[in-house]
């Protein structure tokens, strides 16, 4: 049987399924709220501009994929090697190494989906609750919707990565708590980043996706190693 198959079986997904569309409701609820205070007067610029809106709801997005990602992590991960699955684990006659790259990306593969779709979803209601309601915000950019595209997904990507992050830092603290304590302390730390410039939030978030990226090669290294080195 192919591993992905006997890893995913592992996990429930309709557990995160829901967990994720509970995301998305309360994204949408904040959406429509900054939404319709844009349209109350100027004092609330952000709220007013598409740019803006994006901004917001892409952060808070990340907040809360970034979480998300760190508890699947937590499970798929740190719980396996901390606990006495291990021992099922180090009887595969495959690499260990092959084995954690597979955990590694069901937990990116179902983050990037999740919250990609999450965000575009979100946005795609604003736009047409907007029109619906005659709430028109400013529009400071010919490429919005590519724009809304690819934030979407570079915030999946900046979600995923910050879960193998927490991961490392669970598995060597022997703590599912701590992989997501560790994801909570980070988002606090970099979503105000991603509203740092609305008008430039694929760049600003291209900007991110670099150190994320350097992060979790350092991180990933460690990871391995660590489970490379373990003894049953």
């Amino acid at each position: 049987m192919n591993l992905y198959k006997i890893e995913t079986m592992k996990i429930q997904l309709s557990v995160y399924l829901w967990a994720a569309l509970g995301i998305f409701v309360s994204l949408l609820a904040l959406g429509m709220l900054y939404l319709f205070l844009g349209n109350m007067g100027e004092e609330i610029e952000l709220f007013a501009d598409w740019n803006g809106l994006l901004a917001l709801n892409t952060a808070i997005a990340f907040a809360c994929f970034g979480i998300f990602s760190a508890v699947i992590a937590a499970k798929v991960i740190v719980s396996e090697y901390c606990g006495k699955n291990i021992v099922v684990l180090f009887s595969y006659p495959i690499s260990r190494r092959k084995i954690l790259n597979t955990k590694c990306m069901i937990v990116c593969c179902i983050t990037i989906i999740f919250a990609f779709v999450s965000n575009m979803s979100v946005m795609g209601v604003m736009y047409i609750t907007s029109k619906i309601f005659n709430i028109v915000p400013q529009l400071t950019t010919r490429y919005f919707i590519p724009s809304i595209l690819l934030t979407s997904f570079l915030m999946g990507i900046l979600s995923s990565a910050l879960g193998i992050i927490s991961a490392t830092v669970g598995l060597k603290k022997h703590s599912t708590i701590a992989t997501i304590i560790c994801s909570v302390l980070i988002v606090c730390f970099v979503t105000n980043f991603i509203v740092f410039s609305p008008r430039n939030i694929v760049l600003v978030m291209m900007i991110m996706i670099v150190f994320f990226i350097m992060a979790v090669g350092v991180m990933y290294h460690i990871l391995a190693n660590g489970i490379e080195k373990m003894e049953v």
